[in-house]
């Protein structure tokens, strides 16, 4: 037991930016039941990762954020599939800015107070119960070299993809913000579709705004072998879970049940983006002639016309894919520990 538990803190994550003393109080926290290990770069991620195979470690607990966490899982899907570390159960520490993982898991509470939990829980010989939650595969290549990562949600195009622009260019990511965004894009959108004597007297700045977020992809797609009769996307989008970002959207209804993706694909207008927010935001039935809305095990996607796909996966911005195939990936096995 005395190496049972594997604890990576990312000082960069939302959260901890605010608290110089994180690793200290995790150090405290996992005493002499594991190890702490602090990243200052992705690149020291996996000699992390190989650290807490060798010494044994059943639990790793990330404590950073959604991004974090997809960092840890990618690398160490490399390190599996060479057959170098076994998947261990995998806590996040609400350590981010919005935690979607960690909330769908049940998970409460910061990453001290989850570390001081499971000791307690490994001393008494407690047993801590445990989720199954479904991840992405997702493959693909630039123009250079291969791609691979792993999951929860990706935004793969159009306004979905967009958003997170938006979103990543104000001081703060929290529900207010992911709000002001949304409400940016729908009065810009609906302005811009107005007759041109209206369009001439809008601010500037919401207009560029507005032609910013809503530009559309351009690729090829297919679901589950069958390809899509559009090849322009003012939204496209997957997820192996069903998530809540930041109490505000809500989506991917189809991957609560577990074994299935959700996907969405929307080709339609601005206006007929906007009609589709209350959708979008309450996780309900997008509706419009082209139109993908729906539970999936296989989508793949291919830039056309000179363009690249530049998805974001729980809210890490990837750039220049020429290509790409997202399937179901490892099922984890991630305790739900509610404390604080």
């Amino acid at each position: 037991m005395a190496m049972a538990i594997g604890v990576l803190t990312n000082p960069n994550s939302g959260k901890n930016r605010k608290n110089p003393d994180r690793l200290a109080d995790l150090e405290r926290a996992v005493a002499g039941h594991g190890i702490v290990r602090q990243t200052q770069s992705l690149d020291e991620l996996a000699a992390v990762i190989a650290e807490f195979g060798e010494a044994g470690c059943k639990y790793w607990v990330v404590d950073g954020g959604d991004g974090t966490l997809h960092w840890l899982l990618s690398t160490a899907q490399q390190q599996a599939a060479a057959g170098d570390t076994p998947w261990p159960m995998v806590i996040p520490g609400n350590g981010g800015s919005i935690d979607f993982v960690a909330h769908k898991a049940g998970i409460r509470g910061q990453a001290p107070d989850i570390v001081r939990a499971l000791v307690q829980a490994l001393e008494q010989g407690e047993s801590v119960p445990t989720i199954d939650l479904d991840t992405l595969h997702i493959t693909g290549s630039t123009d250079d070299e291969a791609f691979e990562r792993i999951g929860f949600a990706s935004a793969i195009g159009g306004v979905a993809q967009r958003f997170f622009d938006k979103l990543y260019q104000r001081d703060r990511i929290d529900p207010l913000g992911i709000v002001d965004v949304l409400a940016r894009a729908s009065v810009g959108g609906v302005a811009g579709s107005t007759p041109r004597p209206i369009r001439e007297h809008l601010v500037p700045s919401l207009q560029q705004y507005a032609d910013d977020i809503f530009e559309p992809t351009r690729a090829r797609v297919e679901v589950d072998g069958e390809a899509l009769d559009f090849e322009t996307f003012s939204s496209l989008q997957v997820g192996s879970i069903d998530i809540n970002l930041g109490g505000v959207v809500r989506t991917f209804r189809h991957a609560a049940e577990s074994g299935v993706m959700h996907a969405q694909a929307v080709s339609s207008s601005r206006l007929g983006v906007v009609a589709n927010l209350p959708n979008i935001v309450f996780g309900t039935p997008l509706w419009g002639r082209d139109v993908f809305d729906g539970p999936v095990r296989e989508l793949s996607a291919e830039a056309v016309g000179g363009s690249t796909l530049d998805p974001v996966i729980d809210g890490e911005l990837c750039f220049g894919l020429r290509s790409l195939r997202i399937r179901q990936g490892p099922r984890l096995r991630v305790p739900a520990i509610v404390c604080g």
